[in-house]
């Protein structure tokens, strides 16, 4: 009887240990699942962060060019307006002097005032300011279409 409860007691051990071991095996397939989908996750974050480092890298050249450029329009505007402050250049108007105050009705036709229409210095300041802000305005314009036709794609 000694040998049947041994034999028992054995058999019982070797069920433990199966039914054990069967669990271990559970859990280490799932541990395995759980590795690989934290595996995907991380090569799918490392692929975003490549993706955003270009990205970037592109928006850093973008900014760079269109700084370039508008730091190259306001150099050249600046030199317009020390030219035609110089004198070594002239902006040309299109304008039309009205004879105010003059009759129609003199004999003799001609003209009173035979200068040219030009702007007054004050005027001039302005024209160069807002020849400055349109230069300014287009490089955002041109920065801001750039960024949309590059990064909302």
């Amino acid at each position: 009887m000694n040998r049947l409860l041994i034999w028992a007691g054995v058999a019982v051990a070797i069920l433990l240990l199966l039914w054990r071991l069967d669990h271990i095996s559970g859990d280490r397939d799932s541990v395995k699942l759980e590795r690989d989908q934290l595996r995907a996750r991380a090569e799918s974050l490392q692929n975003t962060l490549r993706l955003q480092r270009e990205l970037n890298a592109d928006l850093e050249e973008l900014d760079r060019k269109h700084t370039e450029d508008l730091t190259n329009a306001q150099a050249e505007n600046a030199q317009l307006a020390t030219d035609v402050a110089a004198g070594k250049r002239r902006l040309r108007l299109q304008a039309s002097c009205p004879s105010a105050g003059v009759s129609d009705s003199t004999g003799t036709a001609g003209m009173d005032d035979g200068g040219t229409a030009e702007l007054t210095p004050a005027a001039r300041q302005y024209y160069f300011a807002l020849r400055d802000q349109l230069t300014r305005t287009e490089a955002a314009l041109a920065g801001l279409q750039s960024y949309v036709s590059t990064v909302c794609r």
